[in-house]
């Protein structure tokens, strides 16, 4: 399903960005209901977001290192086959320190990690990194890409790269909530992309 809303999303975004080039020279007026209506079926996307979020709010469970190494991994591999991105996914290359466990719903992190993807597809981006990293207190999973530019959306530009916006956030955030982790943007240090971190907290 949500590989279809992704779809739909996307689809919508080139409509949406031809309309407004449309409106531009033949007049606004005339586009109005177009635009009327794209923005209605963004919202009814936005509400299938949500409703995916509530079914899958449950469905946590408890995972080794191994296990949480497996679930991250597969996750990236299926993120590869929806994107035309170089998507390099280097989790397996991460060894644990200690002993622990992770709290995690597979279904709710993997909307995450496709909404990163998403907006860093959007920015033009021509690599993702998908890797593991250990801070103590948590494991965290980033996504480094190389997506700089803005993008026109039916409100106003926005700098998509892997930062959302709107729902998209929304959603990022409220799921790693619900894990009882985090999520941080920051900007590449030589500003040639993004830099997303889930954080999710180690259990002894």
């Amino acid at each position: 399903m949500l590989t279809y809303l992704h779809d739909i999303r996307n689809k919508l975004t080139l409509i949406a960005g031809h309309t407004s080039i449309l409106s531009k020279k033949y007049g606004e007026e005339d586009f109005l209901p177009i635009k009327t209506n794209l923005f209605r079926i963004s919202e009814l996307i936005n509400d299938a977001y949500r409703h995916l979020k509530e079914e899958g709010e449950d469905l946590k469970s408890t995972y080794s290192p191994s296990e949480f190494i497996d679930q991250l991994y597969s996750m990236g591999e299926s993120a590869r086959g929806l994107f035309p991105v170089d998507i390099r996914n280097e989790i397996k290359d991460y060894r644990p320190r200690e002993v622990y466990q992770i709290e995690l719903n597979p279904k709710l992190i993997f909307q995450v990690i496709e909404n990163a993807i998403d907006n860093s597809f959007k920015a033009k981006s021509t690599k993702i990194i998908i890797r593991l990293l250990d801070t103590g207190p948590s494991c965290i999973l980033e996504l480094v890409d190389n997506g700089v530019e803005k993008a026109t959306t039916m409100s106003s530009p926005v700098e998509m790269s892997l930062i959302p916006h709107g729902i998209g956030k929304e959603i990022m955030m409220n799921n790693m909530k619900n894990i009882g982790g985090k999520v941080e943007w920051i900007r590449r240090l030589d500003n040639s992309g993004m830099v997303v971190r889930l954080y999710f907290p180690k259990k002894a």
